[in-house]
């Protein structure tokens, strides 16, 4: 591998394509500008930031396609044909495919395109020298970049999403596109551009290789660390295939079809291109056979002639013109030499020779002195040397043939020199025919001699030159590369028993020639297979696929509710089985839908009445459609109301009326222990008890009516012939009684109802109190004619208003719009001096209240009753005091009187203990009279703490009598004071910490706690006391009433304490009221405002 740093100092060019070229140039653009049109979708706004972007990748693009990179290692690769250079294999930029890939993201297919096609300019400029690396880089990045951004959910997406996968698949396609540009741009004829595109197509492969999986797995880094900053995001989509059924058969099998035709493409050519070089090398073993096995028989001829020459005593002795003379008779009678030379040994001197005018230019070739010298002193007596042609430029070297000439006594006197041209001697001919037959094919035939030099060659320039081509005997068949580029085969071929070799060359392109030729006619044949292949898959799949168009239009419809458009049932294979199914589906639905039709008119029909009468005859109709001459509904006698209101018990309907009537005693006792009674032939049938007298009908249908576990009686049908009744038909005649069953119980029910209305109406207004019912949003529901004499609301025009708009009386309107959770009354004055106790309380169903009824009930005479009470109690508690107070004094003086004795003294204080009791009690009525006879409030501002800390401190002895725990909690929030009456509010608050005291057990506790809550002043107290029944909650803050509990008995106790809290909590607008559970304890609540309404007076 060598490393470069940039291509700028290579050469800069690229040679424009041939005419064919161009023309598949401009188609790869528009390929390009069609998908970029087509996947525009794709394409993100290219504005603000992605310009930065882009103008960054831009000039990274011309940094790493210039700067840093390799040349991978090719012995395969070739220089141009015709260029006498080293091979220059496209170079690895180890960066390069960075910048487009990046861009993929942020700029979208048109972006990576730019960059894309700008890339492979430089690199065409400076690498690749061929105008098809623009469209090659720009096609890859613009496959790269909508891989990245197409969101289709299949698996196969999925992995095209992946940028190192996607990068992967770029090679094929870049070597495809390589080989193509390259066959394109080279010069020269088919064959040789064809070999020199395939022999450079692997590095070329190797090297972008490393520059796509060098950039895909940083991409591939980049996409997992941040998906949302680089790619596409949002929902998934369907795929293509997907969306049609006949894009994912073309997908799936025109894939695999694509993928084994394009290896039984490759395969062929394999194979040709192996067959093609295996014939080339035979045939080169055959040639370079033959002539190797003529140089032996040349070789060994010529010796022959030589030595059997030299052996003639004559030439031992003879001299001039007699020694020419026998030369010139044996060249004559053997054309095998083409010059005799016979030379002194101790004088180098020419004795003779033949031809007569060659002495003239004859001398010694260095190899022929270093043989004269070996004749002489080593006594070799034959040698055989190669020497250069006659003539510089002739097209073959020639042979010298020495053989010592010898006296008796074995010395070597004399030297034949014999020298034959190879060109022209008749034994090399066919040697030579051979060797000059390889220029048909363009190659070249040497003879080469022991030292290398080329004796023979078509070139004549290289003969007597040495051979510097592959010479390894064991390996005679290898690859070459010519001076000019041109890749060759050489076939070296050893001279068996000589050093001699012959060499045979052939360009390579003969191979790729040949293989073309012998896979051309397979490859054309598999190309039109394919071609059939798909348009046969995609046109039977069409029919396929246009049948079940038609069956989703024609499903379509009948989603649509058009049942009325027949199916065309043609053919019997899987699609007519399908249409067969479909026409089926819709006939079954038609009918499905004119039996629901008519079930809708019989549900619409019994929801439409609640009268018996109304709501069968629907029923009956849809029953009688199905053929029948009579059909019948008859109610059982349990079922009939047992009041005023009648309900006919028989209901029919049909040609044949009540001919058959004297049948529904019999059906209607046989269904009610069988859902159903069906009878084909009525005459055959002992089920019934026929009486021959009567008319009876042919065949019969009766269902019995049940609704909810409960027999309402039977439906029957009577057809006049013989019926052999389906499925079908028992099941819709039942759901028709069902519906039937349910008229008849919802008949049933609203007689019922009806009745209990006229009684509760007749109820209501026979009550001579008046009663007023409203809803949850206050819109009045029902009064009656006592309401509408004292309230005076007429629930005939009224009913349904809002009460706001009808009542006049404030207390009865906030008494109706009280929280609907409780149960509130009050009293309320109408005019004429009438009082009234209203009563409101929620009406409750299903666990939530759905309006509030009130009653109110005449309490006038009461009030005047409990006026004079109070008047009475008022002048007698007043009266009663100054005795009480004298009986108390005289009690207590007694003792100063004289010493009494212990009965005494128990006698007195018993009276002591009544009497404070009595006057106990006569103060809290004093005090309960004056609230409720409505003495002003003196308001004034009271400190809370100052209340708490009075009642506290009055009861701290009590309760520590009791081992009681007494203490207070405030918030730090709490207000200062509270306006309101200083001593009512502390007698509230005394009463309920003295009543916690009172119920609280030994060493229990009691906490009194204040808070604020919305404007609201509110005084918890808190005990753990004995706990109050839930029975005597209602009535706690009523008048002298104490609770039934046995511990609560054992107090002493007026029952007036929690009253007065509740009339002093009423005077200051606030209210009370008490939790409690039996057993653990009580907390009691005392709520005044924290400010007092405006008129009310104050200090």
């Amino acid at each position: 591998m060598e490393f470069i740093g940039s291509l700028l100092g290579g050469t800069f060019y690229m040679p424009a394509p041939s005419a064919l070229g161009w023309l598949v140039w401009f188609l790869f653009l528009g390929l390009i500008g069609h998908l970029l049109y087509r996947w525009r979708s794709l394409q993100p706004p290219i504005k603000g930031r992605a310009w930065g972007i882009f103008f960054v990748l831009l000039l990274l693009v011309l940094l790493t396609n210039l700067f840093l990179g390799a040349h991978l290692p090719s012995e395969s690769a070739l220089p141009p044909p015709g260029v006498p250079a080293e091979p220059f294999p496209p170079a690895m930029m180890i960066f390069s495919a960075l910048p487009w890939m990046l861009a993929a993201g942020p700029l979208g297919p048109f972006g990576a395109a730019v960059l894309g096609g700008l890339a492979g300019l430089l690199r065409g400029a400076w690498d690749t020298h061929t105008v098809f690396s623009i469209l090659d880089l720009a096609l890859l990045s613009t496959l790269f970049a909508a891989n990245m951004r197409q969101r289709f959910r299949t698996l196969t997406y999925s992995l095209f999403r992946q940028p190192l996968v996607s990068a992967l698949l770029l090679i094929p396609l870049h070597v495809f596109i390589y080989v193509l540009g390259t066959f394109l741009t080279v010069p020269g004829q088919t064959a040789v551009r064809l070999d020199y595109a395939l022999s450079n197509a692997g590095v070329a492969a190797l090297s972008f290789s490393g520059e796509v999986l060098f950039a895909g797995l940083v991409m591939q880094v980049l996409a997992i660390a941040f998906p949302s900053a680089w790619g596409r995001s949002g929902p998934l989509q369907p795929s293509p295939s997907e969306r049609s059924l006949e894009n994912r058969f073309l997908f799936g099998t025109g894939t695999f079809i694509t993928l084994l035709l394009l290896t039984l493409l490759i395969g062929d050519w394999v194979v040709a291109g192996r067959a093609a070089r295996d014939m080339l090398r035979d045939r080169l073993a055959s040639i370079a056979g033959t002539a190797a096995q003529s140089v032996p028989f040349f070789l060994e001829t010529g010796q022959n002639m030589a030595v059997q020459l030299a052996t003639d005593p004559r030439l031992l002795d003879a001299s001039d013109p007699e020694l020419s003379s026998i030369l010139a008779q044996r060249m004559q009678s053997s054309p095998y030499f083409d010059q005799f030379i016979i030379l002194d040994v101790a004088s180098q001197s020419v004795l003779g020779g033949y031809p007569s005018a060659s002495r003239a230019t004859f001398g010694l070739f260095p190899e022929e002195e270093a043989g004269l010298s070996l004749a002489a002193d080593g006594g070799v007596l034959i040698q055989i040397y190669t020497i250069p042609p006659l003539e510089p430029g002739e097209g073959a070297a020639r042979v010298s043939f020495m053989v010592g000439i010898v006296d008796s006594l074995g010395q070597v006197r004399r030297v034949l020199i014999g020298r034959t041209d190879l060109g022209t001697n008749p034994l090399t001919q066919p040697l030579i025919s051979s060797l000059a037959g390889m220029t048909g094919s363009e190659g070249a035939g040497m003879l080469i001699d022991d030292l290398g030099v080329i004796l023979y060659h078509p070139n004549p320039g290289l003969v007597d030159t040495i051979y510097d081509g592959p010479h390894d005997p064991e390996n005679p068949f290898s690859t070459h590369t010519a001076p000019d580029g041109t890749r060759q085969y050489v076939y070296y071929q050893r001279v068996e028993g000589r050093a001699w070799a012959v060499a045979l060359n052939i360009p390579a392109w003969q191979a790729q020639e040949l293989a073309l030729l012998t896979a051309m006619p397979l490859s054309v044949m598999i190309l039109l297979l394919a071609v059939v292949a798909l348009f046969s898959l995609r046109f039977g799949l069409r029919a396929v696929t246009g049948s079940l168009r038609n069956l989703a239009v024609e499903a379509d419809r009948i989603a649509k509710g058009n049942l009325d458009h027949p199916l065309q049932v043609e053919g019997v294979d899987e699609v007519g089985q399908l249409r067969r199914a479909f026409e089926q589906m819709r006939a079954s639905l038609q009918a499905r839908l004119d039996e629901l039709n008519r079930l809708l008119a019989v549900s619409q029909g019994v929801a439409s009445s609640l009268e018996m009468k109304d709501a069968v005859k629907p029923v009956l109709e849809a029953v009688l459609a199905s053929g029948a001459s009579s059909v019948r509904v008859v109610l059982s006698p349990a079922i009939l109301p047992q009041n005023s209101i009648e309900l006919p018990s028989r209901f029919t309907l049909g040609p044949a009326g009540d001919k058959y009537a004297h049948l529904d005693e019999q059906i209607l006792q046989q269904v009610q222990g069988q859902e159903r009674l069906v009878l084909s032939n009525v005459s055959r049938t002992r089920t019934l008890d026929l009486d021959p007298n009567l008319p009876q009908p042919a065949s019969l249908l009766a269902v019995a009516l049940r609704h909810e576990n409960r027999y309402y009686g039977a439906m029957w049908a009577a057809y006049d012939q013989p019926r052999a009744f389906t499925e079908s038909d028992a099941r819709f005649v039942t759901t028709i009684a069902g519906q039937a069953a349910l008229a008849t119980a919802n008949a049933h029910l609203f007689l019922n109802v009806e009745a209990s209305r006229r009684q509760l109406e007749a109820i209501l207004n026979s009550t001579p109190d008046p009663v007023l019912v409203i809803d949850p949003q206050n819109r009045l529901l029902l009064a009656n004619p006592a309401a509408a004499r004292v309230v005076g609301v007429d629930i005939a025009k009224s009913g349904g208003e809002a009460i706001e708009k009808l009542i006049l009386q404030k207390p009865l309107l906030d008494l109706l719009q009280a929280a609907p959770s409780e149960k509130q009354s009050a009293e309320i004055a109408f005019d004429g001096g009438r009082t009234y106790l209203a009563t409101a309380s929620s009406v409750v169903a299903e666990g939530r209240p759905v309006g509030r009824v009130c009653i109110l009930r005449d309490v006038t005479h009461f009030k005047e009753l409990d006026s004079m009470k109070s008047e009475f109690v008022a002048t007698v508690s007043h009266d009663l005091r100054s005795p009480l107070t004298l009986m108390r004094g005289y009690a207590t003086m007694l003792e100063m009187v004289g010493e009494l004795n212990d009965q005494q003294q128990g006698y007195v204080r018993k009276i002591v203990s009544g009497v404070e009791n009595m006057s106990r009690l006569v103060n809290n009525l004093l005090d309960l009279g004056r609230i409720e006879i409505g003495v002003g409030l003196q308001v004034e501002n009271v400190p809370i703490h100052d209340i708490l800390e009075r009642v506290v401190g009055a009861l701290q002895l009590q309760a520590g009598q009791k081992n009681i725990s007494l203490s207070v909690d405030t918030t730090h929030s709490l207000p200062a004071t509270v306006e309101a009456d200083q001593a009512l509010l502390h007698q509230g608050v005394y009463n309920l910490v003295e009543n916690a005291i009172k119920y609280t057990p030994n060493g229990g506790q009691v906490m009194v706690r204040v808070r604020v809550e919305q404007q609201n002043l509110v005084f918890e107290v808190q005990d753990d006391g004995i706990g109050i029944a839930p029975s005597d909650l209602p009535r706690l803050f009523e008048k002298f009433y104490r609770g039934k509990q046995r511990e609560a008995r054992a107090q002493h106790g007026t029952g007036l304490g929690l009253a007065i809290v509740r009339s002093i909590a009423e005077r200051h607008g606030g209210k009370v009221w008490v939790e409690s559970e039996l057993g653990k304890g009580s907390t009691f609540f005392l709520q005044v405002p924290l400010a007092q309404p405006k008129g009310v007076p104050s200090h």
